[in-house]
């Protein structure tokens, strides 16, 4: 085979690897469809897995791979012996054929591994069973059960597969070996359209900034010519009258020149600002359209729990069945893999803590079969919610409180008066469980921990609300994308910080009158619970000394991380935008409290802020401070301005002449900015122009000496 050929079968052969996996998602699923439903929509299922089967066998015949060509058709004729009616979809004969779907997926995952002694023999039980299958010696309910836990089931995680080096892959991979294939997605025509268009008028954008820059070199051309011209060597040189007449020649001839220089500056500047926005314009609109190329709908996570709890629920002796809502909401391809591991950690919870055994649930008036429901459903601002539910056992906050107890996270005097909300928060801390054994699936008490940190680390946030006896919901909330996300802006010692609007819980201002000192640390009461008080800066580890004044008033971030919270002071609160995330790098992967970075409008690199960290940190750097509240305004300050100026020349003018006499200075753009900045901190002094948009300086007077706080 010539290398072109080669080349071309290699790019076939990845094509099927894709078109592969998405065949063998609707074959399981499909399996399991069969065996959870009845008539004619049973046979509807039948039908639909007898085609992806079919079409898998065409796919793989055309790459040239012969076994797996070979297994398909012995499933295409099992799943066609059922559409006859001489084969019964029952529960056992499905069980059967589950390990052969299993194989068939290693098959399809590492099609040109070098086989493994293992593998081939788990290729031969298969084509073994499938043909005492289609002979007729249907296993009973108690071999197919054995054979399931003793073979390679149709789930990835359970399923030992050969790695290119033909050694066994490990078990229990979780989820991410069942999307190890998506290198490549599918995407619409449509969306695909609509992002060619938004490129294709970026080719106007490039011509316009070309012309742009020519104008550009012309003008620095002609005012270097000018700086050349007669006049002004001739002024230089003459002497007496005629020197005198020279400078007036040239005088006039600067004037014209100026006002025409002036006409191409304002011309340049006009078009620039218009290119400008349409750049920004195109920009957006790219931007969208391209996040929506990474969109999957949830149904592209759902199933593969839904094989996860068949096989959990048989290994436990117990029966379950998942319910799903909100299928088709569409979530960035990145979130939904970060989704993975905290989804089996919540349903392997939810089957091995929460649902009751069979008869336990018969006893007490329940349904044998136990229902775990996972509903997604979009939320105001970019975000989803996604609902992870049992009608289970719930939680017992008693035990959990023990437990706690014992691990030295509460005091024993606090076991009895620990509030529910408090006891359900403390699932998510690592090493705790109310398990009295350790198995291969839980009892170490660290699935939940890892939920949480993975879903923070999302930009999320997750809860449990639980009832015993009735059954446990978890709550999860991420963002839509993790392109870009709203995020608060903060002031710390002169530089700039985001915190993602999803872990502020509210901006406040804090009274030095309401602060008090709890165990040595300062707190404040806020909706009738303490938070502990600490300052940005003391978390970030800034030397520079206060600048902000000595005020009764000062701003701070109420943050949580779960069911934790603490507040933060910081110096201002800029305010909240849409902002694009960038990543560190490999070389800072791992900065404690910082997440990301961000790039401003003029071009400075503002970190963001790893919320998780910041409240975990709240605690100890309070305890190491010893800060009592008394002292927390003990640093001398400098008297603080706001100069409230729309003129930007004026503005930095004055400001700088502020700075430079000693004194600390805000600004503001307008009056109604610096109404806005007023309230939310506290001033010495305000310097006011007199005509600005939205607010003059009369009115913003007015507007002082009407608020008596002011």
């Amino acid at each position: 085979m010539d290398k072109r050929k080669e080349e071309f079968l290699a790019r076939l052969r990845e094509t099927f690897r894709s078109e592969a996996g998405e065949h063998l998602e609707v074959i399981a699923t499909g399996a399991l469809a069969i065996e959870g439903s009845g008539g004619a929509e049973r046979a509807s299922m039948i039908e639909k897995v007898f085609r992806e089967v079919h079409s898998l066998k065409g796919a793989a015949r055309s790459v040239g791979y012969r076994d797996v060509e070979a297994l398909c058709q012995e499933l295409e004729s099992v799943f066609a012996a059922m559409k006859r009616g001489n084969l019964s979809a029952s529960e056992a004969l499905l069980d059967a054929i589950r390990p052969s779907l299993g194989v068939l997926r290693a098959m399809c995952e590492f099609p040109d591994a070098p086989p493994s002694q293992t593998s081939l023999e788990r290729e031969k039980e298969a084509h073994a069973t499938l043909g005492r299958i289609l002979s007729g010696e249907i296993p009973d309910s108690s071999t197919a059960s054995r054979d399931v836990r003793n073979s390679a089931p149709i789930k990835d995680e359970n399923l030992a597969r050969p790695a290119a080096d033909g050694v066994l892959a490990p078990p229990l991979q979780a989820m991410d070996s069942a999307n190890a294939r998506d290198e490549t997605v599918r995407i619409s025509t449509q969306k695909l359209g609509a992002v060619l268009l938004e490129t294709e008028e970026l080719v106007g954008a490039k011509i316009a900034a070309r012309g742009r820059a020519g104008e550009l070199r012309a003008l620095a051309h002609d005012i270097a010519e000018w700086n050349k011209r007669p006049a002004l060597k001739a002024a230089r040189r003459g002497r007496g009258q005629a020197r005198e007449l020279a400078f007036a020649e040239l005088l006039e001839s600067e004037v014209l020149h100026s006002k025409s220089l002036e006409y191409s500056l304002r011309n340049l500047a006009a078009a620039a600002n218009q290119d400008s926005l349409f750049l920004g314009s195109v920009a957006d609109r790219l931007l969208e359209n391209t996040k929506e190329l990474l969109l999957l709908p949830c149904s592209h996570l759902l199933d593969g729990l839904r094989m996860i709890l068949h096989d959990l629920s048989r290994e436990l002796g117990k029966e379950a069945e998942l319910i799903s809502l909100g299928e088709d909401i569409e979530i960035d391809r990145r979130v939904l893999d970060g989704l993975k591991d905290p989804l089996v950690h919540m349903l392997r919870n939810c089957l091995d803590h929460g649902i009751e055994k069979p008869e336990d649930r018969e006893k007490t008036g329940k349904p044998r079969r136990g229902t775990i429901t996972v509903a997604a459903r979009a939320m105001e601002g970019k975000r989803v919610e996604l609902t992870v539910a049992d009608d289970g056992a719930g939680i017992d906050r008693t035990k959990v409180a023990h437990a706690a107890e014992r691990m030295g996270l509460i005091a024993e005097n606090e076991v009895a008066g620990l509030a529910e909300v408090a006891a359900f928060g403390l699932i998510f801390d690592s090493g705790l469980t109310t398990s009295p054994i350790i198995t291969d699936l839980s009892g170490r008490g660290l699935g939940l921990a890892i939920a949480r940190e993975k879903i923070e680390k999302l930009g999320g946030t997750i809860s449990v609300a639980s009832t015993l006896g009735v059954g446990t919901s978890f709550r999860i909330l991420v963002p839509l994308s993790l392109a870009t996300f709203r995020g608060v802006i903060v002031g710390l010692a002169n530089r700039s910080f985001v915190i993602p609007t999803a872990n502020v819980e509210r901006a406040i201002r804090v009274d030095n009158a309401d602060i008090k000192t709890i165990e040595n640390r300062p707190t404040i009461a806020s909706e009738g619970r303490a938070l502990s008080l600490v300052r940005l800066r003391d978390i970030l580890g800034l030397e520079i000394p206060e600048k902000e004044a000595s005020r009764r008033l000062r701003p701070a971030l109420v943050l949580r991380s779960g069911d934790r919270h603490a507040a933060f002071l910081v110096d201002e609160v800029l305010g909240e935008e849409e902002v694009m995330v960038k990543s560190l790098g490999p070389q800072l992967k791992r900065v404690r409290n910082i997440a990301g970075a961000v790039i401003s409008n003029g071009g400075t690199i503002i970190p963001i802020l790893d919320a998780t960290d910041l409240v975990e940190s709240a605690s100890s750097a309070a305890a190491k401070t010893g800060r009592p509240a008394e002292h927390f305004d003990a640093i001398e300050r400098r008297p603080r301005i706001l100069v409230a100026e729309d003129s930007i020349t004026a503005r930095t003018l004055v400001k700088t002449i502020l700075e430079g006499a000693g004194y600390d200075v805000a600004a503001s753009v307008d009056g109604l900015d610096a109404l806005t900045k007023l309230k939310m901190e506290a001033f010495d002094l305000l310097v006011s122009d007199v005509d600005m948009p939205r607010m003059n300086g009369f009115e913003l007077t007015s507007k002082i000496r009407a608020d008596k706080k002011l």
